[in-house]
């Protein structure tokens, strides 16, 4: 009988350790560095800055447009793109990406919204 109890004890604190421990877990691997946040203006082709900054990982990019004009935020490097937002008019979307240290070119890829100066940098450490 106190085999069986003992045992029972043993089952039961491992059982809890190993609830205690799994959010935790969870958590982490979820887990975002940075989350960046890029506005377009209300009128004209712009976002709010042309710099941004974010940790190395996972970045959580928030993108709002102001305006009525369909917008979104890409990210490249040369001619490798890394991602970006869906395109939108006045509302607010997000994307994930994960990016190593370097310096990333942000843009708008509707056309003419780059060359007109929606166009920026993100430094990532």
């Amino acid at each position: 009988m106190r085999k069986t109890l003992l045992a029972s004890i043993s089952l039961l604190a491992a059982t809890a350790a190993a609830v205690a421990v799994a959010p935790g877990a969870l958590a982490k691997s979820h887990a975002t560095s940075s989350i960046v946040h890029v506005t377009a203006k209300k009128s004209g082709l712009a976002y709010n800055t042309k710099t941004l900054t974010a940790k190395a990982g996972r970045i959580r990019l928030i993108f709002t447009n102001l305006s009525p004009i369909k917008h979104n935020v890409r990210l490249e490097v040369g001619e490798k793109e890394f991602g970006g937002t869906k395109t939108i008019a006045a509302g607010t979307t997000t994307a994930y990406v994960t990016l190593k240290k370097g310096k990333y070119h942000f843009y708008c890829s509707v056309p003419g919204h780059e060359e007109a100066g929606m166009s920026g940098y993100l430094t990532v450490s």
